[in-house]
């Protein structure tokens, strides 16, 4: 979906608009991603394979923060929490700790989703939501109804799923499918899947981070987590990690094969009565 969306084409022009009226970032982007600079393109013919997937999300990322309206910063982290908007989903931890995950630590978030017809709690948080545009408006960008989550996840650090109960989930599966590491509430299925990044001797593990109350604070804490990664992890780091995570993929016919496979290799033993 992303591949037919149109989206770099429409988009690239507009970046090279801003990049050439600000010597700063056209410096910055000289000096790390030239490859974005020569063409909509150019970063996915780079033969590399880690340098291919760095600058080419790294492109889509500038071209989203393009697109919607925010400021164009490379080392901003920009997340993705687009779901049903309910309150099972965790919205309201975000309007709650909403001061401190823009203001202080700075966070650019991509927000939404659909209320379901009837549920007045879903209605009153989309309201909150929307109110987000008005008082970070170069750092928040909340669109309501159904949306493809394609070119979010593709263009994004990171996807927020705190939820108050999850059973299994799929959004998270698609996050790391699209190579996004996941901020999520330990709980039911979302514990299964997501687990903690840790760095030792060189060795990265782990998609993501983690919190257990569902309270505002511990939300922000997990959130504060993910930006000191980012803020202090290198390069080669967060590649890691996102590796992880696309790697971390769950999908059910893998266990149901060797569910199978199990079966089929038993020998069954029949008694024969006199």
């Amino acid at each position: 979906r992303f591949d037919a969306s149109g989206f770099v084409e429409e988009w690239y022009p507009a970046l090279m608009k801003k990049v050439g009226k600000n010597a700063d970032l056209e410096h910055e982007l000289q000096q790390r991603y030239p490859e974005i600079l020569t063409g909509a393109y150019e970063c996915e013919k780079i033969q590399d394979v880690k340098r291919n997937k760095i600058v080419t999300r790294m492109r889509n990322k500038l071209l989203i923060q393009v697109q919607r309206g925010f400021s164009i910063d490379p080392d901003c982290v920009l997340f993705c929490m687009i779901h049903r908007v309910a309150e099972q989903k965790g919205f309201q931890l975000l309007l709650e700790s909403s001061d401190g995950i823009f203001n202080t630590l700075g966070f650019q978030g991509i927000i939404g989703g659909s209320v379901a017809s009837g549920d007045d709690s879903g209605y009153k948080i989309a309201d909150g939501l929307l109110q987000l545009n008005g008082y970070y408006p170069d750092k928040v960008s909340v669109n309501m109804g159904f949306q493809d989550v394609s070119i979010p996840l593709l263009s994004s650090d990171v996807f927020l799923m705190p939820s108050m109960n999850e059973p299994g989930g799929i959004s998270q599966l698609e996050a790391f499918a699209c190579g996004c590491l996941v901020v999520a509430r330990a709980t039911g299925g979302l514990r299964d899947t997501v687990f903690p990044i840790r760095e030792k001797a060189g060795e990265v593990a782990g998609n993501g981070f983690l919190f257990s109350d569902f309270t505002a604070w511990s939300f922000y804490d997990a959130m504060e987590r993910c930006m000191n990664f980012y803020r202090y992890a290198d390069e080669n780091v967060r590649y890691a990690a996102q590796v992880n995570a696309e790697e971390s993929v769950y999908f059910w016919d893998t266990p149901a094969r060797k569910y199978l496979e199990t079966i089929y290799s038993l020998k069954e033993i029949v008694r024969i009565l006199d």
